[in-house]
């Protein structure tokens, strides 16, 4: 199957919102300023996977709200996260966070590159979702620098 990348637009934000909520995510995104998804869509239009990148400072993103739909392999998820780390780039961004709340994502993001903090930075608590997001069990912030 085919799918095609682009970053979404403000006409997304419903589709995404929904998307999200049927992938168990929060919905609630807004195409703010300082975030942006891309999304995959399959040869019909039809989302298959988004993921977000909210821009904490200059030089730091939080990547978030990944949902992905059980039709993609593991190939079309690094093409969507090397796509959100491009765009970023391109943004000034070369220090990547992501919070995991499931271990079984771990060694996925260990494979992009992603190592675990012990300690959270204190830019990842000036986003809401991030601190929603901390607020689980099981919560690890993962770092993947650029250089």
């Amino acid at each position: 199957m085919y799918y095609q990348l682009r970053i979404a637009t403000e006409e997304d934000v419903p589709a995404i919102n929904a998307f999200l909520e049927k992938g168990q995510a929060k919905g609630g995104v807004t195409i703010a300023e300082r975030t942006t998804f891309v999304v995959m869509e399959d040869a019909d239009g039809q989302l298959a996977g988004c993921l977000g990148l909210e821009q904490l400072s200059e030089q730091e993103g939080l990547l978030r709200s990944l949902v992905i739909s059980d039709k993609l392999g593991q190939g079309h998820i690094v093409s969507l996260f090397q796509s959100v780390q491009t765009l970023g780039e391109k943004q000034g961004v070369d220090t990547f966070y992501v919070i995991a709340n499931h271990s079984s994502s771990h060694d996925f993001l260990a494979l992009m590159g992603f190592t675990p903090l012990e300690e959270i930075p204190q830019c990842v608590w000036v986003s809401a979702h991030a601190k929603e997001s901390l607020g689980k069990e099981q919560a690890v912030v993962l770092q993947k620098s650029r250089g």
